[in-house]
């Protein structure tokens, strides 16, 4: 799933600011534009293991369970579940630091050609989400063992940052659904954000590399799992993140509006 706000991938970090944060037109509120954005484009995979065991690849990182309800930890630390409900139909269900990340119901085309994910559950704030993703098959022939790409992705939710200033060169960024903030200094040093669904040994980076354009890292223990490129507009309206998890070449675009 390519919902990095819900997920670990959820809790990517962007963080925005110019050096006196006051007179920054990166300052304020922003809103993701699901409309002008592309979160289309990358591939899972499932496979089979060993003992009954399968396997669930995304964003280059490996995850083995049993379709018989018994927790997992995830590479991100994270703790899933899943079961068939039927030959077409199955469920997962995600937590992290205990608390619920929402529930996915994974239905195959009755032709097996298809695969939609929708993804329900409460934010930590209390507000609900419904979204949903599409995928075509790319390889396998029958249940969910293959591999698919995702081609559509409907977001029934806002999505917002709120980032002010804590001092000369550096803020706070607060992603009000998920109650995730961090303090993030302008020099590249890695910063560890709080929140409930923040995954342990989390950290973010950020640099500016002109006026208007900054590169963030994000790291799990040290290990870089997504980097992004944000350009901010002439007009100072909107912005752009163009970023990719560290394994795959597999680019995600978001296009954020000033409110």
């Amino acid at each position: 799933m390519r919902f990095r706000y819900c997920s670990i991938v959820a809790i990517v970090m962007l963080v925005v600011a110019g050096t006196a944060l006051a007179e920054s037109p990166w300052a304020g509120k922003w809103k993701m534009d699901p409309s002008q954005s592309k979160l289309t484009g990358d591939t899972i995979r499932f496979a089979s293991g060993t003992g009954g065991e399968m396997m669930y690849t995304g964003e280059g990182h490996t995850t083995k369970f049993k379709l018989d309800g018994t927790p997992v930890k995830t590479w991100s630390g994270a703790e899933v579940s899943w079961k068939k409900i039927d030959d077409n139909t199955y469920e997962s269900q995600a937590k992290q630091n205990g608390v619920s990340l929402g529930t996915n119901t994974w239905t195959l085309a009755p032709d097996g050609k298809s695969l939609k994910v929708e993804s329900k559950g409460t934010n930590p704030d209390g507000s609900s989400f419904d979204n949903s993703s599409d995928y075509t098959r790319v390889s396998g022939t029958h249940g969910l063992m293959g591999s698919w790409k995702s081609t559509k992705t409907n977001i029934n939710e806002e999505q917002t940052y709120d980032i002010a200033e804590k001092g000369p060169n550096e803020l706070t960024w607060n992603i009000p659904a998920i109650k995730g903030v961090v303090d993030v200094p302008l020099d590249g040093k890695d910063s560890a954000p709080v929140g409930p669904t923040v995954p342990k040994g989390l950290t973010i980076s950020l640099v500016r590399t002109s006026p208007h354009t900054l590169k963030m890292v994000e790291k799990i223990n040290g290990e870089p799992i997504y980097h992004s490129t944000m350009t901010l507009s002439a007009d100072g309206k909107k912005f752009t993140d163009v970023g990719t998890p560290a394994k795959t070449n597999e680019p995600m675009t978001t296009v954020w509006i000033k409110q």
